[in-house]
């Protein structure tokens, strides 16, 4: 065994030998620069949505202020509203489609600043509409694509496609270069086990390595962000599966040392497998799936709804539009001016088509959603191919900007439109009450429940921690195995 003193010892020989490299040290520098740029990054956009939040509901506030002050004084002025009638609040159609609409907001987790995923894609806030379905994807989209394995350039991009280069750069070399510098003779002297000594040099290189990095991590991240973080249970996930994904990197390189190969060909494998587990695998994935699962485009959700308002309109939307139309209370083809009945005979038709259009709509989005879910559940059944696809899955879970995060603020934002419906729909399609919309009313009108969707209990977190722990020891102890073999 060695004792504290030797130990020591070859600490301070690894800082010194590290600091006089010259080549680390500008990687090294750059590298962690660019780990600074994407939290910066990262927290930039985290409080850019914030900020617009906060527009949002000052928006909110004075749309709604407007809309109880416009009411009290048609009110007051005997219901006589001196505007076009389509402005008229007192309408429960008009007031629903126009102050009516409420915002729904996804507040995004503090953690969003280390993985933003597709979060600057997916929308974080909707207005909700009765007759506007808000959808995951946008109006243009010809093509959607959900499998988004390298993404940004942020915290989890770095580290998980830059730091093993880092990591490779430091420890590809630990035995090689004794040989190549003709140390190792000198070394074969020592009574000291010359494999214990080797295992020592990488594991304390790890040490410094991890010190280093969460420091400078966590005073960044407190700085940008505050410290309310710290506390989660999301950011302790964060911390464990960075470390054991560093402390593969650091294991697989022992292992790949301990066939004691030349400088040269220990980078080049290391290279290699970086290359095939960061780049490789994850990109032939993301081909594969989109091929056994591919996802309906934008347009054909489109056709799906035409389709079937097509057919409405050809049957039963034409009774319901005749029998609306020729309505004495309507006057919609008789009259040369807007009439209070046309408006409510406007209401009665958004209503029912709406029905109509919606139920097309689920039926298109259950082909989009389902293929998107059956894309994500072979990601998690796969992800253990690839430890850089594995961070990635879990960070974006804790960070609460995975797609199941977001697909459960898209299924909140549905309930509530539906909610918004149930309280429009009876007053603007009653002929007594399409133009008693009051102040009360206003006050009722359904508001969103703001919440953070940073929760990852459809995530099984424990079994690729477990996979890679175990991984990650086996490279330990068979590489350490081999340099007893082959230091003699």
């Amino acid at each position: 065994m060695m004792n504290k003193n030797m130990l020591r010892i070859i600490a301070k020989h690894e800082i010194k030998l590290l600091l006089r490299n010259k080549v680390l040290v500008y990687l090294f520098t750059i590298i962690f620069f660019m780990l600074l740029s994407a939290l910066w990054i990262g927290s930039s956009m985290h409080k850019k949505q914030l900020s617009t939040i906060d527009k949002v509901h000052a928006y909110n506030k004075e749309i709604t202020d407007s809309l109880v002050t416009r009411i009290k004084r048609i009110e007051a002025n005997n219901m006589v509203y001196p505007g076009f009638i389509w402005d008229d609040p007192t309408f429960a159609y008009n007031t629903a489609r126009n102050e009516g609409p409420q915002y729904a907001i996804k507040e995004p987790f503090p953690l969003q600043a280390i993985s933003i995923g597709q979060s600057d894609l997916q929308p974080f806030y909707y207005k909700v509409y009765i007759n506007k379905k808000q959808y995951l994807t946008y109006d243009g989209e010809i093509a959607n694509s959900f499998l988004q394995f390298i993404g940004n350039f942020d915290f989890a991009f770095v580290v998980i496609y830059l730091f093993p280069l880092l990591i490779i750069v430091f420890t590809y070399n630990v035995l090689s270069a004794e040989k190549e510098q003709g140390t190792w003779v000198l070394l074969k002297t020592s009574n000291q086990s010359l494999a214990r000594l080797i295992a020592f040099r990488i594991a304390i290189r790890y040490i410094l390595f991890m010190l280093f990095f969460w420091l400078l991590v966590t005073t960044v991240l407190v700085a940008l962000l505050g410290g309310a973080f710290l506390s989660t249970v999301n950011w302790w996930w964060t911390v464990t599966y960075v470390s054991l994904y560093f402390a593969f990197w650091f294991g697989l390189s022992l292992f790949v040392n301990s066939f004691s190969l030349s400088s040269t060909v220990n980078a080049m494998t290391l290279i290699f497998i970086w290359l095939f587990t960061g780049i490789i695998v994850p990109n032939i994935l993301q081909i594969g799936l989109n091929k056994v699962y591919p996802i309906p485009s934008r347009i054909s959700m489109v056709n799906e709804e035409r389709k079937a308002l097509n057919s409405y309109f050809e049957k039963d939307g034409q009774e319901l539009t005749k029998e609306v139309f020729n309505n004495p209370r309507t006057m919609i083809r008789q009259a040369s001016v807007v009439t209070p009945g046309m408006v409510y005979g406007y209401g009665v038709i958004v209503y029912k088509s709406q029905e109509i259009k919606d139920a097309a709509a689920e039926v298109a989005e259950r082909k989009l959603y389902g293929q998107i879910a059956r894309q994500q559940d072979a990601i998690r059944q796969l992800q253990l191919l690839s430890p850089a696809l594995t961070l990635q899955e879990q960070l974006a879970a804790f960070a609460g900007t995975h797609w199941h995060q977001f697909n459960q603020f898209s299924i909140a934002v549905d309930t509530f439109r539906k909610e918004t419906q149930r309280f429009y729909f009876p007053k603007m399609a009653s002929e007594q009450t399409y133009r008693t919309f009051t102040v009360e009313d206003a006050a009722r009108i359904p508001r969103f429940k703001q919440q953070v969707y940073a929760g990852f209990d459809w995530l099984n977190v424990y079994i690729p921690v477990f996979a890679y722990a175990g991984i990650t020891g086996l490279m330990i102890v068979f590489g350490y195995r081999r340099l007893l073999h082959v230091i003699k």
